[in-house]
């Protein structure tokens, strides 16, 4: 059974407890929640390196070889710049709640190991989209 479906199974048991018995699965909401934004932190870097994220270039593929590169180049840099930040905050807010011991209120679970993963995965974020600006640089060097 993959993650996807171990998340969707507990939902499932979750509202059927709570619908049925009136007995609901105690931290479904916590845990689920947390996966979800560690699911979408760890996919992030594999989709970039992928391509698999949408990009609308209605605009972009009317310009010239050069200009497209320009925009690409400006758009990758803006990226990488966005995710640096966000991986500084997610340092300083997994440091943060470290130093607290602030803790998952249902099962005690301390939010900051998670935190300070996907600050790793930002960052690995922002070595994918080098990596693909690179790229775009050498295709284009070849043409």
């Amino acid at each position: 059974m993959q993650f996807f479906e171990k998340i969707i199974l507990l939902t499932c048991i979750d509202v059927s407890m709570r619908y049925f018995f009136n007995r609901p699965i105690a931290a479904t909401y916590d845990l689920v929640s947390l996966m979800g934004a560690v699911i979408a932190a760890f996919a992030m870097p594999y989709t970039m390196l992928m391509k698999g994220h949408v990009a609308v270039d209605l605009v972009v593929r009317k310009l010239s070889g050069t200009k497209q590169l320009a925009v690409e180049t400006v758009t990758h840099v803006a990226g990488i710049l966005l995710f640096l930040i966000m991986v500084w905050q997610c340092y300083v807010l997994a440091s943060d709640m470290k130093a607290a011991g602030e803790v998952m209120p249902t099962i005690l679970l301390p939010f900051y190991p998670i935190v300070y993963a996907m600050a790793v995965c930002f960052f690995v974020l922002c070595l994918a989209i080098l990596v693909n600006l690179l790229s775009l640089w050498f295709k284009k060097e070849k043409e």
